[in-house]
């Protein structure tokens, strides 16, 4: 165990330093001393027996070992804060009985890291999906514990709201249109839409009467998945928000996905949680779903869609 200890020190120290490309910025980073840092390094390259830090060049420069050590030194950080929170977690009070509420289009991304992680938390785990009124609804009467959703309604009784994540809208195409701009795509294809009566279908339309866009062809569907294959199959494009787009990585060579309006609109998703939960069990999970939805959702996004940034 003090072996693993003394790696992850040395990890974090070569990822402090490919990031700023400095000893002493490092050093700072960290917290550490300038030769603290160093000899963390040099440990690192005496057990792997290569180099992995350039120290002739200012500023310096990570060998192309130090890089790929780089990448697979992140993750390895990544997967000891999942397991510092779980075991954190695992520490914190139980409950009886668990309700989780959870919107349509994050769904698929959320429900099976939930079932994963907090089915031996509870007796009895019970998840709901759906649209966020009849959502709302079941918070407000007190059938869900937990409920994330992009709408927060003013005086909402008994309730603690914290974000989660900012969630951008971007631009769903077929592939085969890549080369148009979205100018052209207005102009020239079918605009296949939510359909108006939604919270996500009010906002895009208000996006296209602030940019007096008027679009042609449209199609209103009531589902992100009848979207995406619609458009995936060629019929028209759409504007989506980016973490729907976890669900449907499958298809993705089939499909253009950029970001557009210089990445100005987003809509925010929110962890609301009953009072009568413990303070410390809606802090874990709040930290746990953070941390899921900004490293390993969004990464396995935009490894599929390489074009789209958060």
């Amino acid at each position: 165990m003090e072996k693993i200890g003394f790696e992850l020190r040395q990890i974090q120290a070569l990822v402090a330093v490919g990031k700023t490309r400095s000893f002493s910025a490092a050093a700072q980073q960290l917290q550490l001393s300038q030769a603290a840092v160093s000899q963390n390094i040099a440990k690192l390259e005496e057990s792997y027996g290569v180099l992995l830090v350039q120290r002739q060049n200012r500023p310096v420069r990570l060998t192309q070992a130090g890089k790929k050590l780089l990448e697979l030194g992140q993750s390895w950080l990544l997967q000891a804060v999942h397991m510092q929170n779980f075991l954190q977690f695992s520490h914190s009070s139980q409950v009886k009985h668990l309700r989780i509420g959870i919107i349509d289009s994050i769904t698929s991304v959320l429900a099976p890291f939930i079932v994963e992680n907090f089915s031996d938390r509870a007796q009895t785990l019970h998840v709901q999906s759906g649209v966020i009124s009849s959502l709302d609804s079941s918070f407000n009467a007190g059938e869900l514990d937990l409920l994330v959703s992009t709408h927060v309604a003013s005086g909402t009784p008994a309730c603690r709201a914290s974000l989660l994540v900012q969630d951008p809208y971007v631009l769903i195409a077929p592939s085969i249109h890549a080369r148009l701009t979205f100018n052209e795509m207005v102009q020239q294809l079918s605009y296949i839409g939510y359909d108006r009566r939604s919270q996500i279908g009010r906002r895009i339309e208000s996006i296209f009467q602030k940019h007096d866009i008027t679009v042609n062809n449209t199609l209103y569907v009531d589902s992100f998945d009848t979207l995406s294959k619609l458009v995936a199959s060629g019929v028209g494009w759409g504007l989506i928000s980016a973490f729907s787009l976890q669900g449907i990585t499958a298809l993705s060579p089939h499909l253009m996905v950029r970001n557009v309006f210089d990445g100005r609109y987003s809509r925010n998703i929110y962890l609301l949680s009953n009072s009568a939960l413990a303070q410390d069990f809606v802090e874990h999970t709040r930290v746990m779903f953070q941390e899921f939805l900004k490293e390993t959702v969004r990464r396995g996004i935009q490894q599929h869609f390489p074009l789209i940034t958060f």
